[in-house]
């Protein structure tokens, strides 16, 4: 039977609730992280963030500081006027300064602006408002702009 673990408190984060489904769950008590594997969804209302493993982990007053996912990740980040979503090997959230940190094969798409990009490394500021996207190998970053037609 699949384990489903809610977070409801306000300590795991402080605007939205947090929900995380998966398989498995691992957390020891004094360490400041927990494990979610196998099927791992994780949701606030407005993300969405599936992979293999989330990792959250937390400060000294148990606030979340940083969301890690592993494997087969895929992501929806939506808001009044986004809504990007991609796939990725690791990504990073660290919600203090609300910033993705998307790494490995990235694929991602601003789907109301019709544009993607493709990369190694993909940071998202979602408080500032900027992209940077990196190649760490020998492929170029790529980008797909929806162009109009002139008649």
């Amino acid at each position: 039977m699949r384990f489903i673990f809610v977070l409801l408190l306000v300590v795991f984060l402080q605007a939205n609730n947090l929900v995380i489904t998966s398989d498995n769950f691992y957390h020891k008590e004094g360490e400041k992280k927990a494990i979610f594997s196998g099927h791992a969804i994780a949701n606030d209302g407005n993300n969405l963030i599936k992979a293999g493993i989330i990792t959250i982990f937390l400060d000294k007053n148990n606030q979340v500081i940083k969301y890690v996912a592993q494997k087969n990740v895929y992501f929806e980040l939506k808001g009044p006027k986004k809504f990007i979503k991609g796939t990725c090997n690791q990504l990073t959230y660290l919600p203090d300064e609300d910033k993705y940190i998307l790494f490995g094969n990235v694929f991602l798409e601003d789907v109301l602006h019709k544009r993607k990009v493709f990369g190694d490394e993909v940071i998202y500021d979602n408080k500032n408002h900027t992209s940077i996207a990196k190649s760490l190998s020998n492929k170029p970053v790529k980008f797909i702009f929806k162009v109009k037609k002139s008649k």
